[in-house]
């Protein structure tokens, strides 16, 4: 973590960055005294990250002095599908328009570091893919030029059951990788259109992937 970060930024931001990798499973029951002696901290701003984590619904008030990963339903997971396909969709277009030079070679770049770590498969490979695409999809809200739909669409990315790799085959990271590209063609080239169908068949095919997996 940054050395500028205070005690409670730090665990904050280590507990929400488990909470959305899916290091956790849903259901866990995370107690103050288990984590803070885990991270080496007093439970003062332990309790002060889980209190802020309910607020924004990754975690559920527990009666004892903790809090419980929240469980999701697979309508949830496809509702958000549906969401970010229309959020996201519309960012695409708008980032054909609006974006840099800069903004482009960070989706490129995000994008191959993708396929890096699926070629080298090193240590815990699945964490990298997940880094490099939430790189990619939050700079697509960024290369929008939209504060708000910003704000809106990056708290979407923060699920892990339809963010997450660990659903996916081989193949099924190969098309993801394809898919990221494609969208990037149609965003270099200033269409629109393009961008936008790009990323409708890429979430589509995730939200296909995620059906399949048993609940």
């Amino acid at each position: 973590m940054a050395s500028h970060m205070t005690v409670g930024e730090r665990v904050y931001t280590t507990l929400r960055s488990r909470l959305t990798s899916g290091h956790y499973d849903s259901g866990d029951q995370l107690k103050e005294v288990v984590v803070s002696e885990e991270l080496g901290v007093s439970r003062t701003p332990v309790r002060a990250a889980f209190s802020k984590l309910i607020s924004e619904g990754l975690l559920t008030p527990s009666p004892t002095r903790g809090a419980i990963v929240t469980e999701w339903r697979p309508e949830d997971a496809l509702d958000i599908f549906e969401i970010r396909i229309l959020l996201e969709g519309h960012g695409a277009a708008l980032a054909a328009k609006n974006r840099s030079q800069e903004q482009l070679d960070v989706l490129k770049r995000s994008t191959d570091d993708m396929e890096e770590a699926f070629i080298r498969r090193r240590g815990d490979f699945l964490a990298e893919l997940d880094t490099a695409n939430r790189v990619f999809h939050d700079m697509l809200y960024e290369a929008s030029g939209s504060g708000y739909l910003r704000k809106s669409g990056r708290n979407l990315l923060d699920f892990p059951m339809v963010t997450g790799f660990y659903i996916y085959e081989d193949k099924d990271i190969l098309h993801s990788i394809q898919g990221h590209r494609e969208i990037i063609k149609g965003i270099e080239a200033g269409n629109a259109g393009w961008a936008r169908a790009g990323l409708r068949c890429h979430l589509d095919a995730a939200m296909e992937r995620f059906k399949k997996v048993p609940k």
